[in-house]
């Protein structure tokens, strides 16, 4: 099962109208998600069609031991295969105005590895490059870097499942380019819809982290009130 902080955000957007609707930037209440914070990020569509980020919280750019705002997704991670596929998913994400789920490891160095979460959900801004920005959050993990050092570019990210979150819009294997079809074929990931009703439900039942998978369905499984949303 999901992280309590991952299940927080997704239970937030939801309580926003996300899944029925994609929420209002407006509409997003940063008081309600205190304990978020230093783990949330924001994601937009540069100028030049690069993904950057607007701003991190204080715990992810501790851990990178630098600002954020205004650099490239794909400048964090060493791993840039990887890192390239997410940003492009995130850029069909943001233009489709989907949420993305992504789970897996992430390492500073082969000593240190942390169970992955990551959560990015779509809410409407007309001020942004498409008018769509994608609010995220990362599962905490430890970190040692007292003295912020610059770890900009040494990260790696190994990815073992990729879900879309319906707004209700979704994005389908065929909006990709052949470029991530071929990485998604070669990591052996399919492309999955989170079943955000069964995930809610197990989070409030009290599920425990780690001892179950991601709720999912196929995208083909999706009712016509989705699919009938895809450009």
């Amino acid at each position: 099962m999901l992280s309590s902080e991952v299940c927080h955000l997704l239970s937030y957007w939801r309580s926003l109208g996300g899944g029925k609707a994609i929420p209002e930037r407006t509409a997003l209440d940063l008081r309600k998600l205190t304990n978020l914070l230093p783990w949330m990020f924001i994601l937009e569509m540069g100028e030049d069609g690069s993904l950057r980020y607007r701003l991190a919280g204080s715990s992810l750019e501790a851990a990178v031991g630098r600002g954020m705002a205004g650099r490239t997704y794909g400048e964090i991670f060493s791993n840039r295969e990887q890192a390239g596929l997410m940003a492009e998913l995130y850029a069909v994400a943001l233009v489709q105005s989907c949420g993305v789920l992504r789970t897996g490891a992430l390492a500073f160095d082969k000593n240190e590895t942390f169970e992955m979460e990551v959560l990015a959900l779509p809410f409407t801004e007309p001020r942004a490059m498409g008018g769509t920005i994608l609010v995220g959050v990362v599962r905490p993990f430890e970190f040692d870097n007292q003295g912020f050092t610059d770890r900009w570019g040494e990260f790696q990210h190994d990815l073992s499942e990729i879900l879309v979150v319906p707004s209700p819009r979704v994005m389908l294997n065929c909006q990709l380019s052949p470029r991530v079809q071929a990485a998604l074929e070669r990591l052996d990931i399919t492309i999955r819809a989170v079943d955000v009703d069964k995930v809610l439900e197990i989070e409030r039942k009290g599920g425990v982290p780690g001892l179950m998978g991601v709720p999912s369905i196929e995208l083909d499984g999706l009712g016509s009130d989705q699919t009938q949303c895809l450009n």
